[in-house]
């Protein structure tokens, strides 16, 4: 049979799956373990003949930005993206791989090191998933850049002077690539991070360089122009890849508006087309289409600066992401599970999204959401009601004071406050916190008909709604008048430790400092201390 393609045939003789290549005799055996499941000991006569529309489907995890998954629960996403047939994963690091001499930068940060990343990738290569690297070389490197080791390569001046905030660090983390050491820096951790993997394929992200040409390289950019500037650093780092016979991938936000730039790139470099709204355009897709710039569609997950990912968006996203990526012949998916600010969305909470993109990146033809929960009801959690992510997806879209609003408030000045109140209608919080509670218990009715080892779902549904309707109190609080609080605070505190809990099942110490002392932040202040906004720079509005 051609590579890729299994058959699955039951009769009275037995069960049998044939396939053209190993990947797809394992992809085969996962769906004759999900007519297991769903039929039991007896199973019903029948053929199958099946490919995938996609050769690549992707999952891509945010390791860097708050959280740094133990090396167990790697494996056990491994696990996961086998048995769905998804076959390839990236991690994004930024500065949580324990580099040489970055140790400035990774001392805080329970980093992974490079027997982590060698035994996850045997791990992945055993189930025939490519383990593709993936590291920040242009923007989004605020914690390299803020160190007193590389702040010169900061585009901003005085970096390392400036004490951390969430928001600040997400808007300002753009390498200074007018610095004669920047190209030098750069290539010298790709270089080393690289060898750690048997894929060919390396993402350089290159993505939301924000502070390009406004600082320490704008005299450059006045010269040459800043799309030039980008072009130049890009090239230089897919030229590299290249020569040592690696694929490059990078984001294409910056590029999708100039596609004929794309051009000046090595012609098999992947650009990575993202896009989050439920009914994203295709107009990013179609442009590099048209240019004949091989690329993946990129969705998302819906779970950063959310307790609970917003499934109702994810579901629609991946969809239409997909359906784009069918019609423009994109050669793969990959589907992006982000961890802005802190990190705070629980990975497994992820699940219904990571199986939407299984889903839609194996079949053309698209499946209703009702169809797709019930079937990760009773596959992914055992579920015999095929009721549970329905109660999920019900859980999810209730945060009337999200988290990103949250630490805008908090680090933000009085007008920046001010601003960030004025987008939040906070009159409806017992609304949301009664349909969160209604939420809850069905899942809690769901309980009982989860199989042994599948039950880990219901605490940590109960600590995450129990986190929803506590935010939303404190937004309600902050819109004032702001009366001292403490039963409030004694809440959050309470809470926190339970959340802490369920955080050290899957991930280790990580971003754990920066979030505690932000969530003793607000209970200071339910209690009536005063304290003051993070003492950093204006933040530019970029949306």
């Amino acid at each position: 049979m051609p590579a890729g393609r299994y058959t699955l045939t039951v009769d009275p003789a037995g069960a049998r799956v044939a396939a053209g290549d190993d990947e797809a005799l394992c992809n085969g055996a996962q769906t004759l373990i999900q007519l297991v499941q769903c039929a039991g000991a007896v199973l019903p006569a029948l053929g199958v003949e099946d490919w995938p529309d996609l050769p690549d489907r992707g999952y891509y995890l945010d390791c860097s930005r708050g959280r740094v998954p133990t090396l167990a629960r790697l494996k056990a996403v491994a696990d996961l993206l086998c048995r769905y047939k998804i076959n390839q994963w990236q991690l994004y690091i930024e500065h949580t791989y324990l580099f040489r001499n970055l140790s400035e930068a990774w001392r805080d940060g329970t980093p992974l090191t490079a027997d982590d990343i060698l035994e996850l990738d045997d791990y992945c290569a055993a189930r025939h998933i490519e383990l593709v690297p993936s590291l920040a070389s242009f923007g989004h490197m605020y914690k390299i850049l803020s160190t007193k080791t590389c702040c010169e390569l900061c585009e901003l001046p005085d970096s390392e002077k400036i004490p951390f905030g969430y928001a600040y660090a997400g808007a300002h983390h753009t390498l200074n690539v007018s610095h004669p050491r920047a190209l030098e820096f750069v290539l010298g951790l790709i270089d080393e991070y690289r060898p750690l993997f048997r894929s060919r394929k390396f993402n350089i992200c290159a993505d939301e360089t924000f502070d390009l040409g406004r600082g320490r390289s704008k005299a450059l950019a006045d010269e040459v122009g800043e799309k030039t500037l980008y072009i130049r650093h890009v090239k230089a780092l897919c030229d590299h890849l290249v020569a040592q016979g690696c694929t490059p991938m990078f984001w294409g936000d910056i590029l999708w508006r100039f596609p004929q730039s794309c051009a000046e790139l090595p012609p098999q470099t992947i650009c990575l087309n993202w896009g989050y709204r439920p009914d994203q355009p295709e107009d990013a897709i179609r442009a590099m289409a048209e240019q004949g710039i091989p690329q993946y569609a990129c969705p998302g997950v819906c779970g950063w600066n959310h307790w609970v990912p917003v499934y109702r968006d994810a579901y629609r996203n991946i969809r239409t992401m997909c359906a784009h990526a069918h019609k423009y012949r994109a050669v793969g998916l990959l589907n992006t599970d982000w961890g802005d600010y802190g990190h705070i969305n629980d990975p497994r909470l992820s699940l219904p999204g990571i199986l939407y993109g299984a889903a839609f990146g194996w079949d053309a033809c698209p499946a209703e959401q009702a169809e797709l929960n019930r079937a990760i009801s009773r596959l992914a959690y055992g579920d015999a009601t095929g009721t549970l992510a329905d109660a999920l997806t019900d859980l999810s879209g209730h945060e009337v004071f999200p988290w990103a609003a949250a630490v805008h408030w908090l680090e933000g000045d009085d007008a920046r406050r001010a601003k960030v109140l004025a987008k939040l209608d906070l009159s409806g919080v017992a609304a949301a916190n009664a349909a969160v509670a209604a939420a809850r218990d069905r899942v809690l009715a769901c309980a009982a008909a989860l199989p042994a080892g599948h039950k880990e779902i219901v605490a940590l549904v109960c600590v995450t709604a129990e986190g929803v309707q506590l935010w939303n109190e404190i937004g309600a609080w902050v819109a004032g008048p702001r009366q001292e609080n403490p039963a409030l605070a004694d809440r959050l505190e309470h809470w926190y430790a339970l959340y802490l809990a369920q955080w050290r099942q899957t991930s280790r110490e990580s971003g754990l400092p920066n979030l505690t002392r932000f969530i003793a932040r607000y209970a200071d202040l339910l209690r009536g201390r005063q304290v003051g906004a993070v003492d950093t720079p204006a933040l530019p509005d970029f949306g």
